[in-house]
């Protein structure tokens, strides 16, 4: 099978770029989650979206006077799942990362890939996203 004709040090430093990205990305998180009031994000307007403390309820229903309702349930629906990223900084950062880093895999063997890549790349980008979230919830879920 023929490698793809751009060098190979372009295909490198893409999968440097991104993977730098998606460990900003997890640097911010860290800083978010253990550090928060020493960071610019505590500055910004909108502390239910940044502060983990408090922002982590925003996945879930409450009441008239803003109490969470118990037993917990969903916002909206997919709202502490697959639309766990619209919800605070933290899991959209996450999820940003696991995108970047899943793009990078597939950056790095788009090469090797057969026609037509961009649907074999597809494809392999929403395999490894079956994986992470699988792994996931046996971790989660199943554990």
């Amino acid at each position: 099978m023929p490698v793809s004709s751009y060098p190979m040090a372009k295909q490198i430093i893409a999968v440097l770029a991104l993977l730098f990205l998606a460990h900003l990305c997890k640097g911010i998180c860290d800083d978010l989650q253990f550090h928060y009031a020493d960071t610019v994000f505590a500055r910004f307007d909108n502390q239910r979206f940044w502060d983990p403390d408090i922002s982590w309820e925003n996945k879930y229903a409450t009441d008239t006077e803003g109490e969470l309702i118990r037993p917990l349930r969903e916002r909206f629906p997919g709202s502490s799942t697959i639309f766990v990223a619209t919800t605070d900084a933290w899991h959209l950062l996450q999820a940003i990362q696991y995108a970047l880093i899943r793009l990078a895999i597939v950056v790095l063997v788009f090469p090797r890939l057969p026609g037509p890549r961009w649907g074999y790349a597809v494809g392999l980008y929403g395999g490894i996203w079956v994986v992470q979230a699988g792994g996931f919830w046996l971790g989660y879920y199943g554990l």
